[in-house]
C-alpha cells in the first residue's frame, strides 16, 4: 500500500512541471531515501535516486514532524533564488511514509521586484526633478509678469515725459515770441534800447536751444517707446509660453505621481508573488 501511494506521487512528479507550466524541481523520498527527482529548468538541487536523507534536510524534518515547510532560499546557495515547499506523504491510516519537496524558481519574481524597485526609485527622482522644473517655471512666470508690469509703468513714465516736453516746447515758443516782441520794441527805442535788445536776443537763443533740446529728447523718447513696445511684445510671447509650461509641467507632475503610485503597487505586488 505504501509503495502504491508513493508510486502515485512518482507518476504525478513526471508531469507536474508540464501541468503547472512553471520552472519547478520535484523530489520525492520515502522515510529514508530519495526515490524520485526531476530538476527544474534553472534549479538543480543535485538530488539522486537512492541518496540517503540527511538530518538537516527539510524533507527529513518534514517526515519526522509530519508537517510541511515553506521557505525562500537565497540565490547564493544554488545560484538561483527559489521557494522550497515540503509536504508529508501519508498512507490511508495517516502514517507518514515519505515526503515531497517542490522547488520553485523565484528568479523572474526577484528580477521583476528589482526592476520594479529600480523603476520606482527612478520615477521618484524624475518626479522630484519635474517638481523642481515646475517650481522654476512658476518663478519664471512670476518674473515675466513683473517685467510686464515694469514695461507698462515705463510706458506711463514716457507718456508723462511727453506731457512735460510739450509744456517745455510751449514755454520755449512763448519765450521766443516774447524775445521777438522785445527785439522789436528795442529797435523802436533806438540807442536807449540796445541793452534790452541784447537781452531779447539771448532770450530768443535760449528759446531756440530749449526747443531744439526738447525736440531731441522727444525723438529719444519716441525711440525708447518703440523699443519698450517691442520688448513688451516679446515679453508677452514669453509670458504665454511660460504660462503654458507651468500648466504642462503641472500635468506631467500629476501623471508622474500616478505612475509612481502605480509602480509602488507593482513593487508591493511583486513581493507578494
Amino acid at each position: 500500500m505504501e509503495n502504491k501511494t508513493l508510486n502515485e506521487y512518482l507518476g504525478v512528479m513526471s508531469v507536474l512541471k508540464d501541468i503547472l507550466q512553471e520552472d519547478i524541481g520535484v523530489v520525492i523520498a520515502d522515510t529514508t531515501n530519495v526515490i524520485g527527482y526531476r530538476p527544474g529548468d534553472t534549479i538543480d538541487l543535485k538530488h539522486k535516486v537512492g541518496d540517503r536523507l540527511l538530518i538537516e534536510e527539510p524533507l527529513y524534518k518534514t517526515i519526522k514532524s509530519g508537517k510541511g515547510s515553506n521557505s525562500i532560499e537565497p540565490k547564493e546557495i544554488f545560484g538561483v533564488p527559489f521557494k522550497a515547499v515540503t509536504y508529508p506523504i501519508k498512507d490511508s491510516q495517516g502514517s507518514v511514509i515519505g515526503a515531497i519537496g517542490i522547488s520553485k524558481s523565484m528568479k523572474n519574481k526577484f528580477e521583476i521586484e528589482e526592476s520594479s524597485e529600480s523603476l520606482f526609485a527612478s520615477l521618484q527622482e524624475t518626479s522630484a526633478s519635474v517638481e523642481e522644473i515646475c517650481e522654476g517655471s512658476q518663478k519664471l512666470f512670476t518674473m515675466v509678469e513683473n517685467i510686464v508690469d515694469y514695461t507698462k509703468k515705463a510706458e506711463e513714465q514716457i507718456k508723462e515725459s511727453y506731457e512735460m516736453l510739450s509744456l517745455i516746447q510751449n514755454i520755449a515758443s512763448q519765450t521766443n515770441l516774447l524775445g521777438l516782441n522785445a527785439a522789436i520794441e528795442a529797435s523802436r527805442a533806438g540807442d536807449g534800447g540796445r541793452g534790452f535788445s541784447v537781452v531779447a536776443t539771448e532770450m530768443r537763443k535760449l528759446a531756440k536751444l530749449s526747443a531744439d533740446s526738447s525736440g531731441k529728447v522727444s525723438e529719444t523718447l519716441t525711440n525708447m517707446k518703440d523699443y519698450i513696445q517691442n520688448i513688451e511684445c516679446i515679453v508677452q510671447q514669453v509670458h504665454g509660453v511660460s504660462q503654458g509650461q507651468v500648466a504642462e509641467t503641472e500635468e506631467i507632475t500629476a501623471v508622474l505621481e500616478k505612475i509612481t503610485s502605480d509602480s509602488q503597487k507593482l513593487v508591493d505586488s511583486a513581493k507578494l508573488i
